[in-house]
């Protein structure tokens, strides 16, 4: 497996290298050497979602933070026989860059997986479905090259798996209910993060708080996109990942 999570903070730098230390660090994704790499099986990968969050300017192709034409040529060059994308559910609507179409840059991506020879597939879970104490929505994108045979009518909807995986965390009570199956009041989104009496508003560490409880990723989010991988490897008779 190969992972390709980008940040150009040092402190995210030597998590990585401290966590994976027995790992090869490629550093930059945009100077990835990918005529080196090869027989990788799956991709992992998250870009950085400034670019297409809701609450940023949504630049898109024109923000200097956008990795996924790097991530896509990676793929691309490599040719894994999957991988698995995250990302905010703003990209689905952003646009290639402001003034173009709603959701022109994510067209944009589902072309250029198309013509790498990928099929894809791609799913939103929120957190408050397995019950964080925080809300929020996750874009899973799977993708399997076509050189595996794969019959698709005979699969199990993504959509009816990841139903079962809530379902059996025991936080969905109705099975197609899209509700969590707790209190809403209880759940508080990175904004209304509790302030203590006293701390005036703008206070900066508020702020940061806010900011890390905004990109916070449930691991059981990330594992309904790679239990998914695992689920078409098996049906596809491939390795077992």
């Amino acid at each position: 497996m190969f992972a390709i999570n980008v940040s150009h903070k040092l402190s995210c730098l030597q998590a990585g290298a401290f966590m994976f230390a027995s790992r090869n660090n490629y550093g930059d994704v945009r100077g990835l050497p990918v005529q080196d790499i090869r027989g990788i099986d799956v991709i992992t990968a998250s870009a950085p979602c400034q670019p297409f969050s809701i609450n940023g300017k949504r630049l898109g192709a024109t923000d200097e933070r956008d990795c996924f034409p790097a991530v896509l040529e990676s793929i691309t060059r490599i040719q894994p026989k999957f991988f698995c994308i995250e990302n905010v559910t703003g990209l689905l609507t952003c646009p290639d860059y402001p003034g173009q179409p709603t959701g022109s840059y994510f067209r944009g991506v589902v072309t250029t997986i198309d013509s790498s020879g990928y099929d894809a597939e791609w799913l939103c879970v929120c957190s408050g479905h397995f019950a964080a104490p925080f809300l929020r929505q996750r874009l899973l994108l799977v993708g399997i090259s076509r050189c595996i045979k794969l019959n698709w009518e005979r699969t199990t909807p993504w959509t009816n798996q990841a139903r079962n995986t809530i379902e059996k965390a025991g936080t969905v009570a109705q099975r197609r209910s899209a509700k969590p199956g707790y209190p809403q009041r209880v759940v508080r989104y990175p904004a209304e993060l509790a302030r203590p009496l006293g701390v005036p508003s703008g206070n900066g560490t508020i702020r940061k708080q806010r900011q890390a409880a905004g990109n916070l990723l449930d691991p059981r989010i990330a594992a309904v996109g790679i239990n998914r991988v695992q689920y078409l490897a098996t049906i596809a008779g491939v390795n077992n990942y």
